[in-house]
């Protein structure tokens, strides 16, 4: 009779997890204010592009936190470079700094 209970309580907590799992949607985007260089960040693009593969990013370039602000395009730098995976950075700004928020030479 343990046994049984201890499988039905295991059963339910796996469950529970995988119901939570597909419920737990990342955000559309991301704004991140950083001495007062705003970046946005289109969560939905990238994930798309990496289909659905959050390792690519999370936690080898980037913390899976939306708390903590940018230091630095560090990690962006990744595939945003001349013949990288996405569009170079340099010349670009407006792509992640639509309110032209950003500063020639300043990295966000």
């Amino acid at each position: 009779m343990r046994y049984a209970i201890a499988i039905l309580i295991a059963a339910t907590l796996i469950g529970g997890a995988v119901v939570w799992a597909q419920d737990a949607k990342p955000p559309e985007k991301l704004v991140f204010h950083n001495k007062g260089i705003e970046t946005v960040f289109t969560h939905a693009t990238h994930i798309a592009r990496e289909k659905g593969e959050c390792a690519t990013c999370h936690t080898k370039l980037w913390p899976q936190s939306t708390k903590e602000p940018l230091a630095s395009s560090d990690g962006c730098k990744t595939c945003h470079k001349a013949e990288g995976r996405s569009f170079e950075m340099q010349g670009h700004c407006v792509q992640c700094h639509p309110n032209g928020t950003a500063k020639s030479g300043v990295a966000s």
